[in-house]
Order: structure tokens, then C-alpha cells, then sequence
């Protein structure tokens, strides 16, 4: 479970985020859309303890984020969106380093280590040191990191940047399996349509407030709208959407 408290984030005189309050229960995949300086990478930080609150709390499985941090990320598998993998260490050494983390060990953490390597077609690549690696390539070790401990709660920042179709397919039918499964799931993306595609929730978020949320598809009715979910944000956004 994943729960905003009237979060606030400001950065001197500008407020970042405005009383955010959100509860993404387990089971679900909930996807937060937003134009660029909307406040998602800031919610994220929050939720992730990587910022401070200005205001308000923030949960992971119904712990206190600011008052018990490590058991919190202990529950957490993150992918900000800029993932940093140590140059000189391969996928295999960046995954065995990160089981550590979380306390696996040995036979169980090589085999599982195994199933992220192939679930991300990263076998090939397992023993390349990563500052060799493309930004796609990059982009799915920190996925298949992210996903290695089987966390309670995923939360990613635009995941599918960097992507090809094939991998983009392959992380969404990940997603949505993770989220079947009991976990809570909270992505960000600029992709409306793949919001509107596999989100179970989907939130609008303009100038650090949310100012809709709801099923991707009845969100059209809840808002009082016509059209899809793109034309809906940039109605909300102020903007037009492009053709």
C-alpha cells in the first residue's frame, strides 16, 4: 500500500507539491500523468525518503517514510528516472549487490538473479561492465534490480524511457502480473495512451495539485469530460494535444 498524507514539497517560494493525499491500495497499478515541472518526480521523491516533506506524511506498506525510513525501503523497489549503475560492475555484480542489500544470499540470490537476467533478455550482457552498456540496456538492469526481492511496493519514474516496443510490452505485462499479485504499483509517464492502456488508477497531476484520478477510462465521465484520457489532461493541462 502506498498513502500521501497531505504531502507538500516546497523549494523556497515555490511549492513543488500542494497537499497531495492519494492511496494506491495493494493490487493496483497506478499511473500519475503530468506535463514536466507537474511535481511527479517530486511525489516520488518523497515517497521514496530520497526529499524531505515540507508538510504532510508519506507511506509504504503503512509505514511512516520520515519516522522508520530503512524498514520502509526495505519493502521497496525503486527505479528513479535516472538511474545510476556503478560503471565498472557488470548486471550480474549490480544484481548480486543489490540481493545483499536485502538480505539474499548464496544459491537462492544466484538462481533469482538468473530469472531477472532472462525475464530482461540481459543474459548476453550479464558480464559487460555496465558503463559499456546502452541507455535501453541500462535502463533494464535498474528494472531488473528494482524487481529482484519481490517488493510490496514498486514505484518507477518514467520506466519506459529508453525502451524499445518489445521491452516496453514485456515491462508492462511485468507491471500488471506485479500488481496482480498483491503488490502496489505507482508509475509516472508522459505516455497517455500507455497510461490509459494498463493502469488500473490513473492520476492527473497540474502544478503539484491532483486534479483528477479514477479509472483510466471512466475518468472521461468522472471529470465531466468528453474524450479520451489525452484530451482530458490537456484540457486540465491548459494545453492542445498534438495531432
Amino acid at each position: 500500500m502506498i498513502r500521501f498524507e497531505g504531502a507538500v514539497k516546497r523549494f523556497g517560494d515555490k511549492t513543488a507539491l500542494a497537499d497531495l493525499s492519494l492511496e494506491i491500495p495493494a493490487g493496483t497499478l497506478f499511473a500519475l500523468v503530468g506535463p514536466n515541472g507537474a511535481g511527479k518526480t517530486t511525489a516520488i521523491g518523497l515517497l521514496t525518503g530520497l526529499l524531505a516533506p515540507s508538510g504532510g506524511r508519506t507511506f509504504l506498506s503503512g509505514i511512516d517514510v520520515a519516522r522508520d525510513p530503512v524498514a520502509a525501503k526495505a519493502r521497496l523497489g525503486f527505479v528513479p528516472d535516472r538511474p545510476y549503475l556503478w560503471p565498472k560492475w557488470t548486471p550480474r555484480e549490480t544484481l548480486r549487490f543489490v540481493g545483499a542489500v536485502f538480505g539474499r544470499r548464496g544459491a537462492e540470490l544466484e538462481n533469482r538473479i538468473d530469472e531477472e537476467l532472462g525475464a530482461f533478455d540481459l543474459e548476453e550482457f550479464s558480464s559487460q561492465r555496465n558503463e559499456t552498456l546502452s541507455h535501453g540496456t541500462r535502463q533494464r538492469v535498474a528494472l531488473a534490480q528494482a524487481f529482484l526481492h519481490d517488493p510490496e511496493v514498486l514505484v518507477l519514474d518514467e520506466p519506459m524511457v529508453g525502451l524499445d516496443p518489445l521491452a516496453q510490452r514485456g515491462l508492462t505485462e511485468r507491471l500488471q502480473a506485479h500488481a496482480a499479485a498483491g503488490a502496489a504499483v505507482l508509475l509516472t509517464t508522459h505516455q497517455l495512451a500507455l497510461a490509459e492502456e494498463i493502469a488500473t488508477v490513473a492520476g492527473l497531476l497540474v502544478e503539484g495539485r491532483l486534479v483528477a484520478r479514477g479509472n483510466p477510462r471512466r475518468l472521461v465521465t468522472a471529470a465531466g469530460r468528453t474524450g479520451t484520457l489525452s484530451e482530458i489532461f490537456f484540457d486540465l493541462a491548459g494545453g492542445t494535444p498534438h495531432p
